[in-house]
């Protein structure tokens, strides 16, 4: 009796792993859904200055000529970027990334958030945005995951 029993237990368990393995396109659809609420809170908590600087130029904004025409960067706010179903690496695994485009807005993200040079009272307040932006973001995050992950389940079982 003991021995039917471990076995039906062992082939239950098996067969409950086997009903939640994921497919990439499935792990898709529910780490986008959290990147997307994720970048929304980010977006919101990313600093953003209008402040106008000796040379004239703006923050955010490189004046720089190239012709007739000047070259205009994005805020930082404006650069944050995912693709569902891949990692920072361009590596499709099904999870998702979120991150600022290009090394330009790596390194400003770093520099606004590390503190290693003189601070005004407003980028002081401002430091350490992303690890804030996270910590907003777990609820939201997890409820988007969540309903995603009852549509893939739901799916799934329509099949």
């Amino acid at each position: 009796m003991a021995k039917d029993m471990g076995e039906f237990l062992d082939s239950w368990v098996d067969s409950v792993e086997q009903s939640m393995k994921l497919t990439p396109e499935d792990k898709a659809r529910i780490t986008g859904a959290g990147a997307e609420a994720f970048s929304q809170v980010l977006h919101d908590r990313t600093p953003r200055s209008n402040e106008i600087y000796r040379r004239g130029r703006s923050a955010g904004h490189a004046n720089a000529k190239h012709g007739n025409s000047h070259r205009k960067t994005k805020h930082l706010q404006d650069s944050i970027t995912y693709k569902a179903s891949y990692t920072a690496d361009k590596t499709h695994t099904g999870d998702t990334d979120v991150g600022f485009e290009g090394k330009y807005y790596d390194f400003l993200a770093k520099i606004v958030n590390n503190g290693q040079h003189h601070m005004s009272e407003k980028r002081y307040a401002n430091m350490h945005f992303y690890d804030k932006a996270q910590q907003e973001a777990k609820k939201s995050v997890k409820e988007a995951e969540l309903k995603a992950f009852k549509e893939v389940m739901n799916h799934d079982s329509d099949k």
